[in-house]
């Protein structure tokens, strides 16, 4: 991907940086208010694959270094991977952040609503509901003075993490971020992923499985946990809740939301520009150089 920045950087300010003179790439100027705030001067745009930045300014600007019109009318701080990527690049991406691709398609990020997609419920069913998910519904009227069914209510809420938990154990030598195994006995085990760690205890979230004792589950001489990639395996001797946001009955209406499926939802997004009218482009450019004199 290129980023011509030649004439754009031309009229950021020289400071003195280690002794030498540099261009202080620092200043980031905010374009005009009434033009970013104006919708009419801007038009939809679909970016094609492996198309870049500076082509579509030659091609609508007649300038290819008025690519930084584009990065701006669309908030963009990092020309390069805010800008919409092709499915290779997408996935090199993705193994320089994340390590692998499985790691990125096993890691959860957050956890989003599920209510598309939903098969409406009879009146009957709704009312045979636990209270505590009656909030998830709402009535669907098909076009009548009555209720017909209730249908799923739309809720675009993320939750950071479904639980948290925290151990006692001998070693803390696990990488933040990283599956790790909780293994009660051979027929009770739960997974989570690494939130922090002390001399002492891990703190683990996005939890599943068994993570707790209970009624029929117990803490053994050899309970162990085991992390994934740093391949530690430690023995515990507690286990604690720190927090529950969902409530076991509640789990379903939840989908965990993986690295991978963030990175891509992301990538589709970046695929829709919102294009600077050609008429005020000269505008915006002159705007830069005078804010930055």
């Amino acid at each position: 991907m290129l980023f011509r920045s030649d004439r754009y950087f031309n009229n950021f300010p020289i400071i003195e940086y280690n002794s030498k003179p540099a261009i202080d790439i620092t200043k980031r100027v905010v374009m005009l208010n009434y033009v970013l705030k104006n919708p009419f001067l801007f038009y939809p745009y679909e970016i094609s694959e492996n198309e870049r930045a500076d082509q579509l300014s030659n091609r609508y600007y007649d300038d290819q270094y008025k690519s930084w019109i584009l990065y701006y009318s669309n908030n963009m701080v990092d020309p390069y991977y805010e800008w919409h990527l092709s499915e290779q690049e997408l996935e090199n991406f993705i193994i320089k952040k994340y390590g692998s691709t499985e790691l990125a398609l096993n890691k959860i990020k957050h956890y989003i609503c599920n209510w598309e997609n939903q098969d409406n419920i009879s009146i009957s069913r709704y009312d045979s509901l636990l209270p505590t998910l009656k909030k998830y519904w709402i009535p669907d009227y098909q076009n009548s003075n009555k209720i017909m069914s209730y249908k799923r209510k739309q809720i675009n809420q993320i939750l950071n993490t479904n639980s948290i938990r925290t151990y006692s154990v001998a070693n803390t030598s696990f990488i933040k971020d990283e599956i790790v195994d909780i293994v009660f006995d051979t027929n009770n085990t739960g997974q989570g992923q690494i939130l922090s760690t002390t001399d002492s205890k891990i703190y683990v979230q996005h939890t599943s499985g068994v993570t707790l004792e209970n009624e029929t589950v117990n803490i053994e001489e050899n309970s162990y946990i085991y992390g994934q990639e740093s391949t530690v395996n430690t023995v515990f001797t507690t286990a604690t809740n720190i927090v529950d946001n969902l409530l076991p009955e509640e789990q379903v209406y939840w989908t965990p939301m993986t690295y991978y499926e963030y990175e891509n939802a992301k990538n589709a997004y970046n695929k829709t520009l919102k294009i600077l009218d050609k008429a005020y482009s000269k505008q915006v450019a002159d705007n830069l150089k005078e804010v930055l004199k």
